[in-house]
């Protein structure tokens, strides 16, 4: 029997319920816990559809507290819908019903600091930032997500003897450490803008000129990876591209540089110093050789390049990327910018090359391991 209070029937009509299932008593504490952290009979329906209840409680950990519209946050905060569905559009997400009530205190303060910077910066560097911001955390939040389900929440459904309630449990237990992975950010969110500020005014030295920024760009990616992926299995190619991944970042960390991009086979780099940027180069394609996985070539330039939001831009970026193409497998090729500026290091002259969109040949030179000293 049911009292008046007892949402047992509403649970029975919304078929998050049956009685008669073998596992009845567990599905309805099941049913009871999540009600008791105050998530509505909808936001069940609508997880049980979707094969997510027992991650529910989970899932509503990640972005606690009492939801409100964009209407009222814009008027909270004193600025526009327009205003904030511009930010969160910049920022990868899909724009909203302005009276949908989905959004968490923390959102407040988001859109809060958000509506602070316009006040120093434009609207158009603002939104770029929000694009960049965006970007890196979704891609951030995919690796997070991969790593719970694989790591926690696969073995956990693996378990023969783990019932939803449990299961749930340890779901939501685990969700809550996410406070832990946020507390990492901030630390290293300014050990690496400090990093970036020191790096950006050695290399500009003197200069005052801020449009454009002095720097060794490289490229380096793996030959003959397509046709060697075909005979491996998904996860065999996983690990080839993971470990050339690590084996770039620590390489590139080692040596001061900063890696702009990973794509899969290939790594763009940075650094301050042509030498270092040979070093990085030479060392990655001795420690991809060294496996019997596709061999690595390089390309490496040094000039001006234009930087924004994170990336980098110009004749340099793209005299690097064309060398990289045409270097044969075990070979890094570098313009004339470099050979000036790594005396630590031995070229070989590798004529002059057409290069893809530029109008004049290049001369080029083949960075040899050889070195008259090291870093």
């Amino acid at each position: 029997m049911t009292t008046a209070a007892d949402p047992t029937e509403a649970w029975i009509a919304a078929d998050l319920y049956d009685p008669s299932s073998p596992n009845s008593a567990e599905r309805l504490e099941l049913l009871r816990w999540i009600s008791s952290l105050g998530i509505s009979i909808d936001q069940m329906v609508a997880a049980k559809a979707s094969g997510a209840l027992r991650s529910l409680p989970g899932d509503m950990a990640l972005r606690p507290g009492p939801r409100r519209s964009l209407r009222e946050i814009a008027t909270i905060i004193g600025t526009t819908v327009e205003s904030l569905n511009d930010i969160r559009r910049a920022s990868g997400f899909a724009p909203v019903d302005p009276d949908e009530v989905a959004f968490t205190p923390g959102d407040i303060e988001m859109f809060r600091g958000f509506n602070n910077a316009a006040a120093i910066f434009s609207r158009d560097e603002l939104l770029h930032f929000s694009r960049v911001l965006g970007t890196s955390l979704r891609r951030i939040a995919d690796a997070a997500g991969e790593m719970f389900l694989l790591d926690v929440e696969a073995p956990l459904v693996s378990e023969p003897a783990t019932g939803e309630l449990e299961l749930a449990h340890k779901i939501h237990d685990a969700v809550l450490m996410v406070e832990s992975a946020i507390a990492v950010f901030e630390p290293m969110f300014r050990a690496h803008l400090e990093q970036s500020l020191q790096a950006t005014r050695r290399a500009r030295g003197d200069s005052t000129d801020y449009s454009t920024i002095p720097l060794a760009i490289g490229f380096v990616d793996l030959t003959g990876f397509t046709s060697q992926t075909e005979q491996l299995s998904p996860g065999e190619v996983l690990d080839l591209v993971l470990t050339f991944e690590a084996r770039a970042c620590d390489l590139v960390a080692d040596h001061g540089g900063r890696v702009v991009k990973l794509i899969g086979d290939e790594v763009m780099f940075t650094a301050v110093d042509a030498e270092a940027a040979c070093v990085i180069a030479l060392g990655l394609l001795a420690e991809v050789g060294a496996d019997n996985a596709p061999n690595a070539r390089g390309g490496l330039a040094y000039g001006s390049v234009i930087a924004h939001g994170g990336d980098l831009y110009g004749e340099t970026v793209n005299r690097a990327s064309r060398l990289a193409d045409i270097a044969v497998p075990g070979e890094v090729l570098v313009d004339g910018e470099v050979v000036g500026r790594a005396d630590e290091r031995h070229f070989q002259p590798a004529g002059r090359r057409q290069l893809k969109g530029f109008r004049e040949p290049v001369a080029l030179w083949s960075l040899t391991a050889e070195a008259t000293g090291e870093l």
